[in-house]
């Protein structure tokens, strides 16, 4: 394998560019889920229909934020790795960067300023910012309809072989159960089968 300046400065940007896609990744299942909430506020709480331009400039918004996070991450890893460079003896803990962590520190910094720079190029990126807004309202569906079934439970649906049976059931009420009751209204000695109201 070669050796040389160049061959360092090759794995680097490979490791670098490892750490900007990672990071990408991360940044963009943020941004569905930040979109998804947004989604589900505005249709819970202010009762309003799903309305994708609403949606297309919220997720805007929410790379705008996103920017400035990765943008004031990488201010904060540049002022530690400046700090860490004078500091001397044994770390302490995680956070108690030493000399031997700036080469990391610098591609936090570099991986920061990367995400930032790839969310700005996609925030004019209208397939992207459609792509996101496709998600969060998938996401947001499947998250809303599966509180509401779990609610609901079987009444959302009921049993496949319901229909099996119905009309048998049908004039067993009106004859035996109904007709029990109304006896029993005269009398009030008749007892009425319960189990016989309810499919089985």
């Amino acid at each position: 394998m070669p050796h040389g300046p160049g061959t360092r400065r090759r794995a680097e940007r490979t490791a670098l560019e490892r750490a900007v896609d990672e990071g990408l990744l991360i940044v963009r299942s943020a941004l569905v889920v930040a979109v998804t909430n947004h989604i589900i506020r505005r249709a819970l709480q202010e009762h309003l229909p799903f309305d994708e331009a609403v949606a297309t400039e919220a997720a805007r918004d929410e790379i705008d934020r996103l920017i400035a996070e990765q943008t004031a991450a990488a201010v904060r890893v540049r002022r530690l790795r400046r700090m860490t460079g004078r500091s001397y003896g044994q770390s302490r803990h995680q956070f108690d960067y030493r000399p031997e962590d700036v080469d990391a520190l610098k591609l936090r910094e570099a991986a920061s300023k990367g995400v930032a720079r790839a969310l700005a190029t996609r925030r004019d990126d209208d397939d992207f910012v459609a792509e996101v807004v496709a998600a969060a309202r998938s996401r947001a569906w499947d998250d809303v309809g599966q509180t509401v079934v779990d609610r609901l439970g079987w009444a959302a649906r009921p049993d496949d072989d319901y229909d099996d049976g119905r009309p048998e059931r049908l004039r067993d009420l009106v004859e035996g159960d109904l007709a029990a009751l109304r006896r029993a209204r005269f009398d009030g000695t008749v007892p009425v089968d319960r189990s016989r109201l309810s499919p089985s």
